[in-house]
Parts: structure tokens; sequence; C-alpha cells
């Protein structure tokens, strides 16, 4: 049987029976943190640990400890991609523990990809720490701290902004090879000017390319056309 979706509304959130007492690790970056967290749940009955957050062999320690639930960070120092790293390996390597995201990170589209990666829960810490403490104890015993509305509507930003992206590719797609050198010019800096110059053509040509780029990516404005690209991975034009 597949398993049900993390956004499926009523599915059970932690899939192993863990109450009354759980095997709890907790990998985040800031150590404070960590420890009140290990704290609480030693308190509650729960058998709980942390490791140094600079150890590079995250994934396997948390492997290796095999606990019902992973507390994980979202962003390790630097590496905001961190956290999904750790998460896409442990689905793969791992996946009858049960990982939730504790993370600062407040952008919603963030929370939906996690989600979307496989984690069971996504707890932000900018709650209080009674709130977030309150969360992972629904979790522990089986109810959804985040409920059903919200998974629907993070599924529903995730899908709406993939449907974003398809479009912008099917546009860039559409682009002519002028056109395609006139948006990697402006993503460049280069002036219209400028490529004509460097294209011995009419600044007119270049003109009408830049209004075929705007018509076709939907955009208004230069600026509008160069963040698609941007967005999309659009490298600029070498210089001759």
């Amino acid at each position: 049987m597949a398993e049900p979706s993390p956004y499926a509304a009523g599915r059970d959130v932690i899939r192993r029976s863990v109450a009354p007492r759980a095997k709890v690790m907790v990998l985040d970056d800031h150590r404070l943190l960590a420890q009140m967290l290990v704290g609480h749940l030693v308190e509650r009955g729960h058998e709980a640990l942390t490791i140094d957050a600079t150890d590079r062999r995250l994934a396997e320690r948390a492997i290796e400890t095999q606990p019902d639930l992973l507390l994980l960070d979202a962003v390790f120092g630097d590496d905001e991609d961190a956290g999904m790293q750790i998460l896409l390996r442990m689905r793969v390597e791992a996946p009858e523990i049960d990982v939730a995201i504790i993370t600062g990170v407040v952008e919603r589209l963030r929370h939906a990809e996690f989600l979307d990666a496989g984690a069971c829960a996504v707890i932000t810490k900018i709650d209080s720490f009674d709130h977030v403490t309150h969360q992972i104890e629904d979790l522990l015993h089986g109810r959804d701290p985040m409920g059903a509305r919200q998974r629907e509507e993070l599924r529903a930003l995730l899908d709406s902004h993939r449907r974003a992206e398809d479009s912008e590719v099917d546009a860039l797609s559409s682009l002519t090879s002028s056109e395609r050198s006139t948006l990697e010019g402006l993503v460049a800096g280069q002036s219209v000017q400028e490529m004509a110059e460097v294209r011995t053509v009419a600044v007119s040509t270049v003109r009408s390319h830049v209004r075929a780029v705007l018509r076709k990516l939907g955009v208004h404005s230069q600026i509008e056309a160069v963040a698609v690209a941007a967005n999309a991975g659009v490298r600029p034009r070498p210089q001759r």
C-alpha cells in the first residue's frame, strides 16, 4: 500500500506507536534550544538526546541512533539547504524514522516543500517555547499539530508555485535564439545599445527583441523579465 501523502487530512502523523515513552533526537544548531528541548522531553518521560550540529555525519548519526522522532533544524549555519538534504537522505535510507522540521524559517512555501519531501510536520521556532513543546507532544501522541486545513493550504501553495514555474519554463522555451540572446544580455546588465554593438545589429532590432521577450514572458518591464530569467536559472551571456 502506498504511503499516504503528508498533506492528507486525518492521517496518522506519527506512524509508530511511541507513547508513553519515545526516543527523540534533536538536530539543531541552536545548542541552547536543543538542550532545552531535550530537558523538556526527558522530564516528560521520553528518551531524548542531541549531538553537536557541526558534526559532518549528522544524517549517519541519526540513522544509527534510530529515534522514533527526529526534530530537524532547517538551516545549519549559513547552509540554508542542509536540513532539506538531511531530510531527503533520511527518507531514502531510513524511511521508518519520522522527521519533523523545527525551524525559524517563516516562508510558507518552504514549509510546503518540507512536507512534500516527507516531513511529518513543520514546527516554527518563532512561537513560544511552550507552544513548540506542545506541538512536539502532539506529534508523540499521534496528533497533528498543523491541522488538515493548514496542510491543504500549503499543498495548494506548492501546486500554484509549480504551475507558475512550469509556465515560466514554457515561456522561455518559446523564445527565438535572438530573443534568448537578448534576455541573456539583459540579465548581464547590458543596455540595448551595448547589445546592438556586440551583435552588430540595429538598435531598433534589439528593441524589437526586447518587446517580444516581455510579451512572451507576460511581464511589463525589463526588470521583471530579468527576475523571471533569474528564477529559471538563465545565466548572463558571455562577453565577447
